[in-house]
């Protein structure tokens, strides 16, 4: 099982109030996934404060820091699920504790990559990954065998540090420093010559990724595929209108339920007026989470940027 898969399953327990078998669920994930203590030890709290049990959450937490993880003190000083716990002493030493550790990791936090898939594939993908998570993670999910086996892909990770093993992209010019350093090492470690190249990304790297194709901030990357964006509609209607690239044409994959849905349809709209070529892929009923069946969907997303 993948961690997503772990987190769906959570998900499913929390929302049928069964809370102990979430519990026991996240119990036995922390063996199995011992880098992700940070997220279950949380997750754990969140449950046991709801239910009332303030030492049990303020346990959870301490547990986390021994285990040598924190996380950014904003996540827990603004979760209201854990606003019980605000005047706790050991609760406020936790989120001082975790200030202190953020603060200084941030200062060594740099950009990195991480490569997988076919070296002789005729595509090269330049996937961006969500705000709050790391090359690593996203790599795992495009690693279906269908993905590996035909496509080329290198996984940039931003420098900018959200908490624990996270990165964001919220720097919009550090974020495209980072994407041009970490595919400069891209072009070093593999042959991409004569390859078709397209820009991808989830959520705020979806943003960051149709952003540079719009604004040909690279030359090589004149396709985009956006996944549940988080579109700045703002900084969009800059870039059409200063500084548009006029060979871009992209694909965004998207569900009806995203809460970021309203402005996928007004950027929708926008790249139709400035006529770029631009296909929407809506899931039914999905939020702002990963695509079903995603290998199919993607295979249709790159046929459109690619023109194939």
């Amino acid at each position: 099982m993948r961690f997503a898969d772990l987190q769906n399953r959570v998900i499913e327990l929390v929302e049928s109030k069964e809370n102990e078998e979430a519990l026991r669920v996240m119990e036995e994930a922390k063996e199995k996934f011992p880098h992700k203590r940070d997220r279950l030890g949380h997750w754990r709290a969140n449950i046991y404060v709801m239910e009332g049990k303030n030492e049990e959450g303020v346990g959870e937490l301490k547990e986390v820091l021994k285990h040598g993880l924190w996380w950014n003190p904003e996540i827990l000083t603004s979760d209201p699920e854990l606003t019980p716990l605000q005047a706790h002493p050991e609760f406020k030493s936790i989120v001082s504790q975790c200030r202190e550790i953020f603060e200084n990791t941030k200062a060594s936090a740099h950009a990195e990559l991480t490569i997988q898939g076919h070296s002789e594939a005729d595509t090269v993908i330049f996937p961006l990954h969500w705000k709050g998570s790391n090359a690593k993670d996203f790599a795992e999910q495009w690693s279906d065998e269908n993905l590996v086996t035909k496509y080329l892909m290198g996984f940039p990770q931003s420098s900018q540090l959200f908490s624990y093993q996270c990165y964001a992209w919220d720097d919009v010019a550090v974020a495209y420093n980072d994407v041009r350093k970490t595919y400069c090492e891209f072009t070093q470690r593999v042959d991409i010559s004569d390859k078709k190249q397209i820009l991808a990304g989830a959520s705020q790297g979806g943003s960051i990724a149709t952003q540079m194709s719009l604004s040909n901030d690279m030359e090589e990357f004149n396709f985009f595929i956006a996944i549940a964006p988080a579109f700045d509609i703002h900084s969009l209607k800059e870039i059409l209108h200063n500084q548009l690239n006029p060979e871009a044409r992209g694909c965004i994959i998207t569900g009806d339920q995203d809460p970021f849905y309203e402005s996928i349809l007004e950027a929708s709209q926008l790249f139709e007026d400035y006529q770029i070529p631009c296909k929407l892929i809506v899931n039914e009923g999905i939020g702002h989470e990963w695509p079903n069946e995603f290998p199919n969907v993607l295979e249709e997303a790159v046929r459109f940027v690619t023109k194939q």
